[in-house]
């Protein structure tokens, strides 16, 4: 299968309406003699103690300044360890009623305290209440912003999408999504002109943001001038910046309507030869600089579309984390990609290596980035494939300390929140990260999570490997 029509055959798998508590949260913790890395690109600080009341942080202050412990204060040894705050996902699929409800607390036991969840069939009604429960401890979750149903064209690729044909179906459908309490709206590539276009007006006349892919109608930057917040997967862009982007579009409508599958496969191959081979950089410069200007995100999710690139490599077969997948999305992710074809395997790998290069071009141009990894999609994990995509961004040339505030302070920028979280300051939501290692030092250290606190509450590890353990499906087998 080509490349560039993968991403819009994803499946979604969702949290169903049950889930896990946590501990009440506590009056008072004390993180006690601790290094933190705060986010905002200050070095780290070593030796000083966090004081969190009432699941805000209170102080921060050096050990020989630390507060007197309290009666009933919690206090928790940070010596040797780095503190940071909550990771963001702002690319997820977690809400929907297809599925079982052990992802949510995956993202959790992950140090992820916060997604942004890109669609699904759960009413925005019962989003809200989930969002309650997080936040109060009865059930175990990270934050959540959520864009409920995804807005597609006459023909909805998805069950739970709303159709929008034209310009009128925009005003009322983005009309009755703010009504519902949407935190903003998705897109999709099937979306006409007319009714990208309606969307993008009434969306601004609301106030709302409006993300999501870039229909094949809309230029990228187009969609940026019409101030679409942020872009995913890079969609979009590889076409475009070529010298041949009305060739492409052209040779793509004739693989689109191939009746003779190996007719299509050959005929999507040039199209893939021919993006490579038609790059032009100074296109892309200026592409870049106007996402910049204008303030257009951009998730490349680059750690699905490297699962995608390398869909029939064995490996996948054998990832010790498949037993937290449930057998009906198993059974998906293995019939993706078709036959091997060592052609197409190779161009598909060549593909994900210019994306690296266009998320490394868009980060000197200053483009906005996001941390992402539209999980739950071929071989992404709800809560470990985020550090793998954190760790594919500094390959992209992010320094890790760009890519940690990529997932923490700026995705609160993005969110408008960050007075609350996405950096380990006084006053701040007590959502944070408690590491055995440095990750500024090695970015892989992400992964060595020793506690993570949410709103003041504390999972230590026991407790994590326990919830870990706990989210495995009942028809896991070993791989």
């Amino acid at each position: 299968m080509r490349r560039i029509t993968l991403l819009s055959k994803l499946m979604f798998c969702f949290v169903a309406l049950c889930g896990s508590s946590i501990s009440a949260q506590t009056d008072s913790l004390l993180v006690q003699d601790v290094s933190v890395i705060d986010s905002t690109g200050a070095p780290p600080q070593p030796h000083v103690s966090v004081l969190i009341i009432g699941g805000h942080i209170k102080s921060i202050s050096p050990v020989s300044h630390t507060p007197t412990p309290q009666r009933g204060q919690t206090t928790l040894d940070g010596r040797g360890k780095f503190l940071i705050a909550g990771l963001w996902d702002m690319h997820v699929h977690s809400l929907s009623k297809n599925c079982s409800d052990h992802f949510l607390p995956l993202f959790i036991a992950n140090g992820i305290t916060g997604i942004r969840d890109m669609g699904g069939d759960i009413p925005l009604s019962q989003v809200a209440q989930i969002k309650n429960e997080i936040v109060k401890g009865s059930r175990v979750g990270p934050e959540i912003f959520a864009a409920g149903p995804i807005l597609e064209g006459e023909h909805p690729f998805w069950p739970f999408s709303i159709a929008v044909k034209n310009e009128t179906d925009a005003d009322r459908v983005v009309s009755s999504l703010v009504a519902d309490k949407a935190d903003f709206l998705k897109v999709y590539d099937t979306l006409s002109r007319e009714a990208y276009l309606g969307i993008a007006n009434r969306a601004r006349q609301a106030r709302i943001p409006f993300v999501g892919h870039v229909p094949n109608t809309i230029a990228p930057w187009e969609a940026s001038q019409l101030g679409q917040k942020s872009i995913e997967h890079l969609w979009g862009i590889p076409n475009y910046v070529s010298t041949t982007p009305e060739s492409l579009q052209t040779m793509k409508a004739a693989a689109d309507d191939a009746d003779d599958p190996g007719v299509a496969r050959d005929l999507y191959y040039k199209v893939n030869q021919t993006i490579l081979a038609t790059y032009d950089p100074k296109k892309a410069d200026a592409l870049f600089r106007e996402f910049a200007r204008n303030g257009t995100w951009q998730t490349p999710t680059l750690v699905v579309l490297r699962s995608y690139a390398s869909i029939h490599d064995p490996a996948h077969s054998k990832d010790p984390r498949l037993v937290y997948i449930p057998e009906d999305i198993l059974k998906f992710w293995s019939s993706m990609g078709g036959k091997p074809d060592p052609r197409n395997d190779e161009i598909q790998w060549r593909l994900y290596i210019r994306d690296l290069d266009l998320v490394k071009a868009m980060h000197a141009a200053h483009v906005p980035l996001l941390a992402g990894t539209d999980t739950p999609n071929p071989y992404t994990y709800p809560g470990f494939s985020l550090p793998e995509e954190l760790e594919l961004l500094v390959s992209a040339g992010l320094s890790p300390m760009e890519v940690i505030q990529t997932a923490t302070l700026r995705a609160a920028e993005f969110l408008g929140v960050q007075g609350q979280f996405g950096s380990v300051e006084r006053g701040k939501v007590a959502n944070l990260v408690l590491l055995d290692a440095n990750p500024l030092d090695d970015i892989r250290n992400l992964k060595r999570v020793r506690a993570v606190i949410f709103h003041g509450r504390i999972l230590d590890k026991q407790n994590l490997d326990a919830l870990v353990a706990a989210q495995k499906t009942s028809d896991s087998r070993k791989p």
